[in-house]
């Protein structure tokens, strides 16, 4: 009776504790979040009242194929940049969790990636991959790889290309670091024990390695997941979605759909479309993250 007592006045103290983050979290978060999606059923605009109009955004984006077209270049860019991430984080945390000479300056020079801001970083990009000044054209032009520069940022089948290439590099340092202070964690007498039993490198690497530091590949694909599912900033100062849409994702269309188009309900159907695609994606990581621990 008295152990009952004290676990229920447990949970009244966690919820008791945690109740102002949640009321906090539903104030900033939750009610913007329901008013956008009242919104896009309406056909609201800026400057004008908002009407209801049901479902019929939805209908129009579902029927458009430039809608189409954006949903699959946003997986494209998606998946491309979180498998390419993963694995060339992973190859770099392996080597630099190894000792050598300078390993020390060798990290530092990972973070400049992640460190420096998106605009300088997208600018720079968006320079060096200009067709009459740019620096990648020059070296390939040098090198006599290529005999005519190539159109990086308006080639219709080269510009998402372009825009993941940026994306991945920008990301790796995000994976490196997360993966590597993961497997300065694991105890090196595993490794012992898999070499007494006649484990090679690779054996080691996917029967001790892998499931040890398993936890944080999860959470870092997740959240790496999520971060490039709604880039926005990266494709908008590079490319600009173009052309005719051939680099554009959800996130620059939303943009150009509720500030050029002036269609704000529209737009915010075009962001809650791929909503249940976040959820089931959250879902399948968190379902793993639990079954781990």
């Amino acid at each position: 009776m008295l152990q009952s007592s004290n676990r229920r006045s447990e949970m009244v103290l966690g919820y008791t504790s945690v109740m102002p983050v949640i009321i906090v979290i539903f104030v900033v978060i939750g009610i913007p979040f329901i008013n956008a999606l009242y919104l896009s059923l309406t056909d609201k605009t800026v400057g004008a009242e908002a009407h209801f109009i049901g479902f019929g955004n939805y209908r129009e984006i579902f029927t458009d194929p430039v809608y189409w077209k954006v949903l699959k270049n946003t997986f494209i860019y998606f998946m491309t940049d979180v498998f390419f991430k993963l694995v060339i984080g992973m190859i770099f945390a392996l080597t630099l969790n190894q000792a050598f000479f300078g390993r020390s300056i060798v990290r530092v020079l990972f973070l400049v990636p992640w460190a420096i801001s998106g605009l300088v970083s997208a600018l720079t990009w968006k320079w060096m991959y200009n067709d009459s000044y740019g620096i990648i054209n020059q070296l390939l032009l040098d090198s006599g790889l290529i005999d005519i520069p190539v159109a990086w940022l308006s080639g219709p089948k080269i510009a998402l290309v372009s825009v993941i290439i940026v994306n991945i590099w920008r990301g790796i340092p995000f994976f490196l670091f997360s993966i590597l202070g993961g497997l300065q964690t694991i105890d090196r007498q595993m490794y012992e024990a898999a070499k007494i039993d006649g484990a090679g490198p690779i054996r080691q690497f996917f029967s001790v390695t892998i499931p040890s530091i398993s936890s944080v590949l999860v959470i870092t694909t997740m959240l790496s997941s999520i971060w490039t599912f709604n880039d926005f900033e990266n494709i908008f100062l590079i490319t600009g979605g173009g052309p005719l849409y051939n680099s554009a994702v959800i996130s620059v269309y939303t943009y150009e759909t509720a500030f050029l188009q002036n269609n704000m309900g529209k737009s915010l159907s075009v962001a809650g479309s791929i909503i249940p695609i976040l959820l089931v994606l959250m879902f399948f990581m968190t379902r793993k993250l639990a079954k781990e621990d």
